[in-house]
């Protein structure tokens, strides 16, 4: 197979092609991969084709289901690429081979080989009578062509084994995306839910349709309701202006006082509602217990939830607000913590946050990367790699967090691509990092210099030493840290 088309980025590349232009593989550019032919096979659909034509709903769901089934294929072809390893060393071994050595030892290869590709089109008794007669094995022509259907044994073998990979799901597949695109279209239809909300819930579902899975996803989501925060953040990172730079955002200094509502003060009663932040105890107690969790969420959906009325006012900090111009669209690069300090509530708001800000990038075509770090730190590019998105979406946190390797990989892609010079840095997580040596911060200040803006995201009340060297810092103090 052509190495080309092994990475995600290039079969991703042909469904978005196909739902913007209906265009479909060139098999017979491709004639030897089996998961393009399996694609094109899927978009000849007439139906579908007119439906995510047309329905940008239906195109987001057909792009992010066949994302899963190409991130799982990518990766059991990758397993069995990895088994074959060894005899491709082999193989590089076998040519290096002295005279003497292919003289004592050409009859036990050619049977090892043998024995694992009588069935892939390897020539056995050729190559048995021909390097045994007249010394044949002295023949360089002769044993070269050996080694060559040897590898092209291996090859025939693995394309083998990646059209069954695809002839085994098919069916599963197919049924899979059929009921997504039916089930979740009338769900959305029958709820009257934006398109946006569907979004972020449906973002973490990994390409699998269930309605009590995306109910409960949506609690996930509705975080950015409960925190309010969450939505400045995501402008904050949207700032935009023409290419002159002659529209202005706005920026805060100082700080003055400002009446609100009150969340939490004065109980006027109990009604039925929806509210998450208000609940009654018992209603907590159903949430928790997950016997109870489908009542819960039923409750929930038909907004029949007992919660506490509040009547109340309270003052809180607010800042002067300012003008000044801003620049042209701009790249993001988002820093989330998925460590095992972040377990409970501050991993749902991260993810909450995360969604929100992958749905701005993706309606503004703004490039986006996210760095999600722990012990290690792994990139991915949202707009372009979005099978792995989803991946990352359902990985639990765990481990502990080393600032460095964040730094290395958030530093190095600022300096070496021109694409994200000048951006919009945010990092998601409680902080308690330990700084990491001094000239990290000498590079960041030369960087804010430079124009790129560092935000943070506090979850938790953790003592915050990274404070000064950020722009700006946000907190979230009052979340439930999950006891492990």
């Amino acid at each position: 197979m052509n190495h080309t088309y092994t990475h995600p980025a290039f079969y991703m590349k042909l469904l978005h092609t196909f739902v913007n232009t209906g265009e479909m593989p060139d098999v017979q550019y491709c004639a030897d991969d089996a998961l393009v032919k399996y694609l094109a096979e899927t978009m000849r659909d007439v139906q579908l084709k007119a439906l995510v034509q047309s329905d940008v709903i239906a195109a987001r769901i057909f792009v992010d289901t066949m994302a899963q089934f190409i991130q799982l294929f990518l990766q059991k072809a990758a397993y069995q690429q990895q088994r074959c390893s060894f005899e491709k060393k082999q193989i590089e071994e076998a040519a290096q081979w002295s005279i003497i050595k292919r003289r004592d030892n050409w009859q036990a290869l050619v049977q090892r080989i043998d024995e694992s590709h009588r069935e892939h089109g390897f020539d056995n008794l050729f190559y048995s009578h021909e390097l045994g007669q007249n010394e044949g094995y002295k023949n360089n022509a002769l044993w070269e062509s050996m080694l060559n259907d040897w590898a092209g044994s291996i090859d025939w073998m693995l394309a083998q084994r990646k059209r069954e990979l695809i002839d085994g799901r098919r069916k599963l597949q197919d049924m899979q995306l059929r009921n997504n695109l039916t089930s979740a279209i009338h769900y959305i239809k029958q709820h009257g839910i934006a398109n946006e909300r569907f979004y972020q819930a449906w973002a973490l579902m990994g390409g699998r349709w269930n309605v009590l899975e995306y109910e409960r996803l949506q609690q996930v989501v509705d975080f950015q309701r409960r925190y309010p925060i969450l939505n400045k953040i995501t402008h904050q990172m949207g700032r935009t202006a023409d290419p002159l730079g002659q529209k202005s955002i706005g920026y805060t200094t100082g700080s003055i006082g400002q009446m609100e509502h009150a969340s939490q003060s004065d109980i006027t009663g109990i009604s039925m509602g929806h509210d998450l932040t208000s609940l009654l105890p018992m209603e907590w107690a159903q949430f928790m217990d997950d016997d109870m969790q489908d009542i819960f969420l039923q409750k929930y959906v038909t907004h029949r939830l007992q919660t506490f009325g509040y009547e109340s006012h309270s003052i809180n900090a607010a800042r002067n607000l300012h003008k000044k111009p801003a620049r042209p669209l701009g790249p993001i690069i988002v820093c989330v913590d998925v460590s095992g300090s972040m377990m409970g509530e501050p991993s749902k708001i991260a993810l909450s946050l995360m969604m929100q800000l992958c749905e701005m990038c993706e309606r503004k075509q703004r490039d986006c990367f996210l760095i999600a770090f722990s012990v290690t730190a792994t990139p991915i590019e949202v707009l372009h790699d979005r099978a792995q998105l989803l991946q990352f979406f359902h990985r639990k946190a765990e481990g502990s967090t080393d600032a460095r390797h964040l730094m290395n990989v958030m530093l190095q892609l600022l300096k070496s691509n021109a694409r994200y010079a000048g951006a919009d840095v945010l990092w998601i997580t409680d902080f308690r990092i330990p700084l990491p040596e001094p000239h990290y911060f000498s590079e960041m200040e030369q960087l804010q210099h430079d124009g790129t803006r560092f935000y943070g995201l506090q979850l938790g009340m953790a003592e915050n030493h990274w404070t000064r060297h950020f722009d700006e810092m946000y907190k979230i103090e009052d979340v439930k840290m999950e006891i492990r």
